[in-house]
């Protein structure tokens, strides 16, 4: 299933945006700045090391918290925030502070740190008015429920005893599913990094001894509707010898994500949190799902983090990356870029896509992608490519790559340790 089946994508944005007053920033910090505004990671980093130099003490530890969070290490990116906020109060104007406890929120709840979390949300609605419009006002309080419903549980930990090799099963949908085990019952769960997090069906739930939190949290789908659903904590699972414990899972009722069109119903998916923490993770041309004991070797593409998705650079653009799409697709960034080529080349026409909550459609093209990769030439065919926006924080990025890529090379590598992913 695609990154937009969970959009609390919305919820947890990071905003890179922090800046002193411009009258006393120097034009390589507000440089910087910027780029991290743009979302332009890779250049963000190496813009930032080469000037650093030009950074006073205090730019210099906001920036590298930003670079921390954007490529996985999101403790050293809070004690950069802290030393900020201890040493330097003077400098914190009331948008900057506002930035950085984004930014920290973003951290802490990459580190199954909910109590922490929580405590920053209410520091963020304790901001000014003025820095915050209604809905993102709407959305703190929401993950303020979320955060409070988790607090005192147990942070998430996963196990890898040995290498594990699975044959995924492709479902009605031709996702890739995996075995999941909870006592004596095994259900097949969608694999997906690009899901913010894992989610279950009530049902499933049930079946597999989760522990439902109580409360509502107010989830936005596909559709544009709003869907209330629970959190949960699953005590333990396996995948294959890797074991799973205090999971936390996202609980929709069935028909949040049933298909009736194609009669198809979708029992739980694993997303970003539980991968992430596999450290590396292995796909094949043969659908296998590896985990290996040892990591690789870093090699490959480089790969940053949107919060809790992944994002790689092709061509000089960016992509986010999701296992869990069964195609790519584009996004009004790229058809900016290349309405050259484009429009006149190519009929617009309605173009249909699934996500929590149903099914919906949008204007668009179904195109040729080229990309090179490896120093490899391949195109891929019946791309969608979307004229309206399909998600909010897509204007940063050229689309979503999926399957149809993977499938081009015998193996993909995913190393979320030395952040990296490879294509053989």
């Amino acid at each position: 299933m695609d990154r937009f089946l969970l959009p609390l994508l919305l919820l947890f944005t990071i905003t890179c945006n922090a800046q002193k007053n411009a009258t006393k920033a120097s034009a390589e910090y507000r440089h910087a700045q910027q780029l991290l505004k743009d979302k332009d990671y890779f250049n963000a980093r190496d813009y930032i090391s080469i000037n650093d130099k030009h950074f006073s003490k205090f730019e210099r530890l906001v920036l590298q918290a930003n670079t921390d969070n954007i490529f996985n290490r999101a403790s050293q990116s809070n004690e950069k925030i802290v030393e900020a906020f201890n040493k330097f109060p003077d400098q914190l104007s009331d948008s900057l502070q506002l930035s950085l406890r984004r930014l920290k929120h973003a951290n802490h709840a990459r580190l199954f740190q909910y109590a922490e979390a929580n405590a920053v949300v209410k520091d963020i609605l304790a901001t000014p008015t003025r820095f915050l419009d209604a809905a993102e006002i709407a959305d703190y309080y929401n993950m303020g429920n979320i955060w409070t419903l988790l607090a005192g549980q147990p942070k998430q930990e996963v196990i890898v005893s040995e290498a594990t090799f699975i044959k995924m099963k492709r479902d009605k949908a031709q996702l890739t599913n995996l075995p999941v085990k909870a006592g004596n019952v095994t259900i097949d769960f969608i694999f997906d990094t690009g899901a913010n997090l894992s989610t279950v069906t009530e049902t499933t739930a049930v079946k597999l001894g989760m522990k439902i939190l109580g409360g509502s949290i107010q989830v936005g789908s596909i559709t544009g509707a709003t869907v209330n659903a629970k959190m949960a904590i699953c005590p333990q699972f396996t995948i294959g010898s890797i074991t799973i414990k205090n999971a936390v899972f996202l609980v929709f009722p069935d028909s949040a994500l049933a298909f009736p069109q194609i009669d198809y119903q979708i029992n739980g998916i694993i997303g970003f949190p539980v991968i992430e923490a596999m450290k590396e993770i292995q796909v094949t041309q043969e659908d296998e799902f590896i985990v290996p004991k040892n990591m690789t070797a870093k090699s490959g593409q480089e790969m940053a983090l949107d919060f809790l998705t992944p994002v790689i650079k092709i061509n000089d653009e960016y992509y986010t990356f999701d296992t869990g799409a069964v195609s790519t697709s584009l996004y009004t960034k790229y058809l900016e870029k290349h309405k050259d080529e484009i429009i006149g080349a190519y009929k617009e026409t309605d173009l249909d896509f699934g996500g929590a909550g149903g099914m919906t459609t949008k204007r668009g093209y179904s195109v040729n992608l080229p990309l090179i990769i490896n120093s490899k030439q391949l195109t891929l065919e019946g791309v969608q490519l979307f004229t309206e926006k399909i998600d909010s924080e897509e204007s940063h990025f050229y689309g979503n790559i999926g399957q149809d890529l993977i499938k081009q090379f015998q193996k993909m590598t995913i190393n979320f340790s030395a952040m990296f992913v490879k294509f053989d």
